[in-house]
């Protein structure tokens, strides 16, 4: 199922790439960083001290992450050697990003790239977190297997699921528990 998967998002990637065009001249997108969704050459990695460990946040809207700002807060506090990787999907969610944490030279937001292979596997070489933290219920396929390839601890927080979702991942199976 995986590679069934897989493929799909390679076969579907140049619509993709069509629909966030689409969505940046409709204004939801960001007019300058929408590339960082697409194109790997647009990841820009922050060179951060060898030192410091990285933890990755992601969630996509302004929901979640709202609702991780206090944490991601005490991990600054209670941490000197550590930098943070924010990802968002959504323009407002990275406003917001931005706004509370644009002057801060250890936290760094990007857009989260489309969940298709080779861009999964380059934004996690380039950026090389220690921990990645999924907020909600982004499941990304993809981008979970190439954490688990690099050996990276991965953390569902505020994970939930609702009944329906739940019954439809079940159709998938073995895809599902891995």
């Amino acid at each position: 199922m995986l590679l069934i998967y897989r493929f799909l998002t390679i076969l579907f990637f140049p619509i993709f790439i069509f629909l966030i065009y689409i969505r940046k001249f409709l204004g939801k997108e960001d007019k300058i960083r929408f590339k960082e969704k697409i194109f790997s050459s647009s990841f820009r990695p922050n060179k951060r001290n060898n030192n410091n460990k990285l933890i990755w946040f992601h969630g996509a809207s302004i929901g979640e992450i709202t609702s991780v700002i206090p944490l991601i807060e005490s991990f600054k506090k209670n941490n000197r050697n550590i930098s943070i990787l924010i990802t968002t999907v959504t323009l407002s969610s990275g406003k917001i990003v931005e706004k509370r944490f644009g002057n801060d030279k250890d936290i760094h937001h990007r857009y989260f790239p489309i969940d298709v292979p080779s861009l999964t596997e380059k934004f996690i070489d380039l950026w090389k977190p220690n921990l990645a933290i999924f907020i909600d219920s982004e499941i990304w396929p993809n981008f979970i297997f190439n954490i688990k390839k690099n050996n990276i601890p991965l953390a569902l927080i505020n994970g939930r699921i609702t009944k329906k979702t739940f019954d439809r991942w079940m159709l998938l199976g073995n895809f599902s528990r891995k």
